[in-house]
Parts: C-alpha cells; structure tokens; sequence
C-alpha cells in the first residue's frame, strides 16, 4: 500500500492478457469466423502474459512494497526496464540455475518468444487456433508455477534478467 497521494503503479495484468487471448479464439464471444489472424494474435498475447508477468515479478523482487513517490517511480522503472531480448537470453543461459518451476518458465518464455516471432513476422507459418489455444494454456501453467517459486530466486532472475553481466 502506498501513502495517501501517491498513485500506485498500475502494470498490465497477464491474467486478463491470458483471457483476452481465450475470448478472441471464442467465436461465440467474437460473433464471428476465427482466422488465422485471431491465432497469430492470440500467440502474441500468450508470450506477452509471459512477459508482463515476468516483469511485475521483477519489480516486486527488486523494489517490494510502495511506500513513498520514490519506490513508487522505482517499480515502475524496474518493471520497464525488462528487455525481451536479453530477457530470454539471460533465462536460457542461466537456466541450469532454477528450480523445475523456473525452468519450465525459462523454457516457455523462450519458445512463446519464438513462436510470437514467427506467428507476428513470417506470413508464411502455419498458425491454428488448436496451436494458439495450447499456448495460452501453456503460458499459464508457467506463470502459475513460476509464481510458486521462492522469492529469492525470483529475485536472483530479477537481477539476472535486468542487470548485464560484465
């Protein structure tokens, strides 16, 4: 909780990313014919719940509870400074660290990142509703379970995700 005046951060919430995902494969909830454009989003969405995920835990880890203007602008900062790129490099190169939850994390954050790649960039996949619906579920089982992990080792991806090793 934060002192009176001070407005909390307010990060994109990967649980809601996970079921706009699912309503845009609902053709009842569409009220349309699904394409395969709603499955290439649908896959982007699964990687970024994986992402925003990722970084909120990431600046609860590293900044914790709000309590003045000043953690308040931390958290945000930390919760922006999370690179894609580095962030799945960093998680494959040190994912003999981690605990199982934290490598199937790893693992999913790698994979989702590719295959939103290709489903985003390459006009040539071949992406299916089936495919998009098992990523979503996929990436909600590892955020789940990544969520379950200690807090120093989510911290120690914190650091390991936003600071580069020298």
């Amino acid at each position: 909780m934060t002192t009176p005046g001070i407005l909390p951060p307010n990060p994109i919430d990967w649980r809601n990313l996970i079921q706009a995902g699912r309503d845009l494969l609902n053709q009842q909830f569409t009220g349309h014919t699904l394409t395969r454009e709603h499955a290439r989003r649908a896959i982007s969405i699964a990687y970024y719940s994986l992402f925003h995920a990722l970084a909120e835990s990431n600046a609860a880890s590293l900044v914790g509870t709000l309590t003045d203007a000043a953690s308040a602008a931390a958290w945000s900062r930390v919760y922006r400074g999370l690179d894609h790129t580095t962030a799945r490099r960093e998680l494959q190169r040190q994912r003999h660290e981690f605990s199982e939850p934290a490598r199937n994390f790893a693992d999913t954050f790698d994979r989702m990142q590719r295959l939103r790649h290709s489903a985003d960039y390459d006009h040539n996949a071949a992406v299916s509703i089936d495919q998009a619906s098992v990523a979503l579920d996929q990436a909600e089982a590892a955020i789940l379970d990544y969520l379950q992990t200690s807090v120093s080792e989510r911290g120690h991806n914190a650091v390991l995700t936003l600071v580069r090793p020298r």
